[in-house]
């Protein structure tokens, strides 16, 4: 695959000596489906227990920081994992997946990847976003508005004020549980007509609500996310496995399946 994950002196005595069995993983709601397969396929093959917190990345970086133990970091970006790399938290980030944004439609809406900035930028249409600077989904849709800016001056400001910051954040707004946050303010609350995620997301979405539709960014809007891995100090041997088989062809392939781009399959 061209990915490979260095393990330092520290990491080598416990891939040498730990043989608990059980792991722990952090990892970012975006991958729950995906991570849940692959971690049970694991734990089924090495008969071990697998403990995962899943929440928003940021989320997941700051309770790191402030102590608490995993032995994988799965993050939506490589900013957050890469924070813990400066605190001397973990080893180097790998980019194991890659998601990438798009559109998720109001019912009947005749939107379409060339006509989507002007519905968008239309007064009358209701934008929804993450939240910025407290989920990476609502940064990704910040660098959407900056494309958008240089095809169309003033489409930043006019995008940015408009759009609601309905999921990601502290103060975001309660969604009744087991409801898909994207499908409720789209068809059941109808807060907006159009909201900006993650093309895996949006797939959730449209199982949740299928008469919604995506509609993928057109080339000059299109934003990916890189997605980081990375173990941390103290990771036991089974996590430094369960890694390895995530970036093997078997991992690669389940998150594929979920609508994430292999690294290796967009090389070749």
């Amino acid at each position: 695959m061209g990915i490979s994950i260095q393990f330092n002196e520290k990491q080598q005595i416990l891939w040498n000596q730990d043989y608990q069995t059980s792991v722990t993983l952090y990892a970012s709601g975006t991958l729950k489906g995906a991570i849940s397969e692959i971690a049970q396929d694991f734990a089924r093959e090495h008969n071990i227990s697998i403990k995962i917190e899943f929440d928003h990345s940021a989320l997941l970086q700051k309770r790191l920081l402030s102590g608490e133990h995993s032995d994988i970091f799965f993050s939506v970006n490589m900013e957050n994992p890469t924070a813990l790399i400066k605190a001397n938290k973990t080893i180097p980030v790998v980019n194991f997946i890659r998601n990438k944004m798009c559109a998720i439609v109001k019912p009947s809406f005749k939107v379409t990847p060339n006509n989507l900035l002007d519905w968008m930028l239309n007064p009358e249409i209701r934008l929804g976003t993450s939240t910025p600077n407290e989920d990476a989904s609502g940064d990704y849709a910040q660098e959407i508005f900056r494309k958008a800016e240089k095809v169309q001056l003033g489409s930043f400001n006019e995008l940015n004020q408009k759009a609601l910051r309905l999921v990601g954040g502290r103060n975001s707004p309660v969604v009744p549980k087991g409801k898909n946050e994207i499908a409720y303010f789209i068809t059941e609350t109808q807060q907006v007509d159009i909201f900006l995620s993650y093309r895996t997301d949006a797939r959730l979405a449209v199982l949740a609500s299928p008469s919604m539709q995506i509609v993928e960014l057109p080339e000059h809007l299109a934003v990916k996310a890189n997605y980081g891995m990375t173990l941390m100090n103290h990771a036991r041997s089974y996590g430094a496995m369960l890694a390895m088989y995530i970036l093997s062809q078997n991992g690669q392939q389940i998150l594929t399946k979920y609508g994430f781009d292999s690294p290796l399959i967009l090389e070749n």
